[in-house]
């Protein structure tokens, strides 16, 4: 099965203003914004911030997929319900939470698709292959063999010393279950060719994809 990273629409035609969310009906403190800097630390619904007072710009056009000012696609994604009910017929590694876009005299309903950075705790790092690479010279060195995320960061660090110029990347990435849709370390968001399908067949808005160079395994 193919896998595609999903990133979103940048085209000012099919967007309008960029981003397409930006500011808030009610105040930063009120809203708890502050929290969207600590997402990754986020443990229960007590540490997600009110997502029921998200403005459209006035020069920004509705999409299925809205870029905002909130939070990066690494973390998680404003969409659409039919967005949402499309998903819903994959197995998505995240959790769906209501959201609210206001425009002067009208509302909408979306949500917030929130997962964990780079999935690592649905990753298996002994079963996935990491690779050297020139970040210069757009160089492939020799595979590295990670035990873990602590492991990976220890070897990260020796190259890095060693050869500043080097980086470890992801050529495998094997996970512990199979996902649809899920973050994936190093390279963000993906998704199977059934899952792009589905949304380009659905003529979801928002979408962009680029192919991967990263096998995309799972037990």
């Amino acid at each position: 099965m193919q896998y595609f990273r999903i990133t979103q629409e940048t085209d000012f035609e099919r967007i309008g203003k960029y981003p397409q969310v930006k500011e808030l009906k009610i105040g930063f403190h009120e809203a708890r914004a502050s929290q969207w800097g600590k997402i990754t630390s986020w443990k229960t619904e007590e540490d997600i911030p009110d997502l029921n007072n998200f403005i459209l710009h006035s020069k920004s056009k509705l999409t299925d997929n809205l870029s905002n000012n909130f939070v990066i696609e690494s973390s998680g994604l404003f969409i659409s319900q039919k967005c949402k009910e499309v998903f819903n017929q994959f197995i998505v590694n995240g959790s769906f939470y209501p959201l609210t876009i206001h425009k002067p005299d009208e509302k909408y309903e979306y949500h917030f698709l929130w997962y964990e950075m780079g999935g690592k705790s649905k990753i298996n790092c002994k079963d996935s292959d990491f690779i050297e690479f020139n970040t210069i010279e757009k160089e492939y060195g020799k595979t590295i063999k990670i035990c873990d995320f602590e492991d990976y960061k220890i070897k990260f660090r020796k190259l890095y010393t060693e050869k500043e110029d080097w980086d470890i990347i992801p050529k495998t990435l094997k996970f512990k279950r199979h996902f649809d849709i899920t973050p994936a370390f190093r390279i963000g968001l993906i998704c199977s060719e059934e899952v792009k399908n589905a949304i380009e067949g659905n003529q979801l808005t928002g979408f962009d994809f680029r192919p991967l160079d990263v096998e995309i395994l799972f037990d």
